[in-house]
């Protein structure tokens, strides 16, 4: 657990403190171990209004669409304000081949290809949704990471950003990436819990808030995948074999309630990507997990959507960052 005396556990506790100041309501490689993109891959499927992924059908319920892209490089600009403008925590020391599981737009692969040129970096997904002009350090490929890891070479760091929800055996995904990392080697995994916090009790001014989370982390687990067991991860990490595992929590405001203007700040980007994130994760779970109909979905989004803007209550989310050593 986060929890454990046997890891190290860092909790920014002061990151929303305070109160609101308005409180009303208002390129590629070519190998034998890279999957080729061919016409299945771009079969799109679509429900709900949105588009999904082809390639291993049904194994991730958000969307790849261009609204859904938009929400993915909105939320990297938010790590970014968070982690100060840092791309990763763990203390990797000149990478030379990296890989980036589950890379979503690729961007925080095409920042991190930027920042060490001389790495070669490879970006996996189950979307060809990336760009094609990137850094000539960088590749991407179609790829499930939690099928059978079929790279030759070991890695320096393996990175996952926002996984909650995509993941299905997490200890078994740790062991993969610690027999693909060299000795020395770093993974680190970053992602929001699906869950929403308050410390003054303002959330349960936000009933249908309250009962959206529920019912979330209900279908995730149905589902198999869930989005809010990340205080299990930094044991899996240990298990694994990893060494010196650090597990950070940070409270991240969700909408701009904290006075602080670097917190409000932080809170208007994720407000809005709160907004297009409920509108992207929600439906799947709701209506293919759950058997929810589409309007019954709607109603529910509109009222948490209206709580959202509802300054008066002080909700914010936890950012995980758990990375560990291979030795």
């Amino acid at each position: 657990m986060c929890n454990d005396n046997t890891v190290q556990v860092i909790t920014d506790a002061d990151l929303v403190a305070g109160t609101s100041d308005a409180d009303s309501t208002v390129g590629s490689l070519v190998g034998s171990d890279l999957t080729s993109v061919n016409s299945s891959v771009l079969d799109y499927t679509y429900e709900n209004g949105r588009r999904y992924h082809a390639f291993r059908k049904g194994a991730y319920l958000i969307p790849n669409d261009e609204d859904e892209q938009d929400r993915m490089d909105l939320l990297h600009h938010i790590y970014g304000l968070v982690l100060g403008g840092e791309l990763n925590l763990a203390p990797i020391k000149d990478p030379r081949r990296v890989l980036d599981i589950g890379t979503g737009t690729g961007i925080w692969a095409i920042d991190f290809a930027d920042q060490y040129p001389n790495a070669e970096v490879i970006g996996n997904d189950l979307s060809p949704i990336q760009p094609k002009w990137v850094p000539p350090n960088l590749a991407f490929e179609v790829d499930d990471y939690e099928s059978e890891w079929l790279h030759t070479r070991p890695f320096d760091f393996i990175h996952g950003r926002e996984l909650a929800g995509a993941i299905k055996d997490f200890p078994l995904l740790a062991r993969r990436t610690f027999d693909a990392l060299s000795p020395g080697g770093f993974l680190e995994m970053q992602s929001l819990r699906i869950e929403c916090f308050s410390d003054d009790g303002s959330l349960d001014k936000a009933p249908f808030t309250k009962q959206m989370v529920e019912l979330i982390q209900e279908a995730s687990i149905k589902f198999g995948k869930p989005m809010a067991d990340m205080d299990t991860w930094a044991d899996a990490l240990q298990d694994a074999g990893f060494v010196d595992v650090v597990c950070k929590i940070i409270k991240v405001p969700i909408s701009p309630w904290p006075a602080d203007p670097k917190k409000k700040e932080i809170g208007r980007y994720f407000q809005v990507q709160q907004q297009q994130g409920i509108s992207s994760y929600v439906p799947g779970l709701l209506t293919n997990v759950l058997g929810w109909s589409s309007l019954e979905v709607a109603v529910l989004l509109a009222k948490a959507n209206s709580e959202l803007l509802d300054l008066s209550v002080h909700q914010y989310g936890k950012l995980y960052v758990v990375y560990g050593r291979k030795p």
